[in-house]
């Protein structure tokens, strides 16, 4: 027998998750993948879906597998789930309320009601605050991870993604054995807050996904020269910041020349030494986010960005690394999973649109093998990864029914 998760309990396990986060004066949720924050919150959804019953293991990555077997456990399952690490002074619905909803969807049905297993996963290391690389997990599972890249990228304390596997605990050595067997799943569907405003400002209470964006990152060093802001002309300067700045401002050019194809640039995270007033800027270190659905876009634009490189470099006379942390390609749902949702949000005359998702998820890569879908749900003012980020709580127990809806019907087919 498996305890089902009613609205109320469903609520309570949230709140729980929510209280695991850095204790400090910072506002918002900072629970980093492998953090303690995030190690105790993984411990908590371990205990808890075991007393609820249902078959519970870890991978050698620490991922989490919950499982409600079926009459023929030997089929492929019907998977669902999400992730519950968060970027710094982030929200507490991002990820979260994936796994919430997938709990409360496969808790409604009991064991052997169905033809096949029902399975949450729980993933992580899906943001790239930590690492640099995002959904690091879920590529594991689809055979999709650079362990090379993985090796040379470190955290805010100089260890790789390895290092801080094996201090868990975990087994870093052994992580080709996360990959899923091809016919692991029959279909795998994702809920996630939108993360935007397309929902709001329609007035619809489900988004039903039926393309995810993919991001190309890039690490970009710039060395220059140190010198005293005053004693040094500005004809004799090697100013990393002056050529970072220009870099930034092509990228930021060309995403706004491709913004109607939906691609966009980002440059979120600066670093600059030695950061002093009275100092020319001698090294710079910056990441670029550059993503969108039409792949040609993207690479429009980081056409124009590799282009700024080289130009930066002679105009400043620096030196310039960069490396590639990422280059994924767009990702389609299936359409019969896509048609599915869509039929019933219209049984239940439930508002919804169909959309493309701007924000990279693990469905990506579950995508890559599996038949896939994602619901979305209202974030508010379209605010994430900000303390501000809310969804009401309905909506996340309106997409959980859904779900519920759409995996018992795959399981049965």
């Amino acid at each position: 027998m498996v305890q089902a998760l009613t609205k109320q309990s469903a609520l309570d396990l949230f709140e729980q998750i929510t209280a695991f986060s850095v204790n400090d004066s910072t506002p918002g949720i900072t629970r980093l993948a492998y953090s303690k924050e995030d190690e105790q919150a993984h411990k908590l959804m371990i205990e808890k879906m075991q007393q609820m019953g249902l078959q519970v293991r870890q991978d050698m990555m620490g991922n989490i597998f919950a499982r409600l077997p079926g009459k023929n456990p030997e089929l492929p399952a019907i998977g669902t789930g999400s992730h519950i690490d968060s970027v710094p002074q982030g929200g507490a619905y991002d990820g979260v309320i994936g796994v919430i909803a997938g709990l409360y969807a496969i808790s409604q049905f009991k064991p052997q009601q169905l033809k096949r297993s029902l399975e949450l996963v729980i993933f992580r290391a899906e943001e790239s605050s930590r690492f640099g690389f995002a959904c690091m997990a879920s590529k594991v599972m689809a055979g999709q991870a650079d362990f090379d890249k993985w090796a040379k990228n470190t955290d805010s304390e100089g260890n790789n993604i390895f290092q801080v596997l094996d201090n868990c605990g975990y087994q870093s050595q052994k992580l080709d054995e996360c990959r899923l067997p091809a016919n692991y799943f029959d279909g795998f569907i994702e809920t996630h807050i939108e993360q935007g405003k397309v929902l709001e400002h329609q007035h619809k209470r489900i988004g039903v996904v039926n393309g995810i964006a993919a991001p190309c990152r890039y690490r970009v060093e710039v060395h220059g020269h140190a010198d005293h802001s005053g004693a040094t002309p500005m004809s004799q300067r090697h100013d990393a910041l002056v050529a970072s700045a220009a870099i930034i401002t092509d990228i930021n050019t060309a995403a706004c020349y491709e913004s109607a194809y939906g691609t966009v640039g980002t440059v979120g995270r600066l670093d600059v030494t030695p950061n002093a007033i009275n100092v020319i800027p001698g090294d710079v270190t910056f990441y670029v986010d550059i993503r969108g659905v039409d792949k040609a876009s993207v690479n429009r634009v980081v056409a124009k960005f590799l282009s700024s490189v080289e130009h930066a470099k002679a105009a400043q006379d620096v030196v310039i690394h960069v490396s590639e942390l990422a280059n994924d390609m767009p990702v389609l749902m299936k359409d019969e999973i896509v048609q599915r949702l869509e039929r019933i949000c219209q049984e239940h005359s439930v508002p919804y649109v169909t959309m493309m998702s701007g924000a990279g998820h693990d469905t990506m890569y579950m995508a890559q093998d599996f038949p896939a879908g994602m619901l979305f749900i209202p974030s508010k003012e379209g605010v994430s990864h900000h303390p501000d980020e809310y969804s009401e709580f309905e909506d996340v127990i309106l997409a959980a029914e859904i779900l519920k809806q759409a995996m018992g019907e795959l399981a049965d087919a």
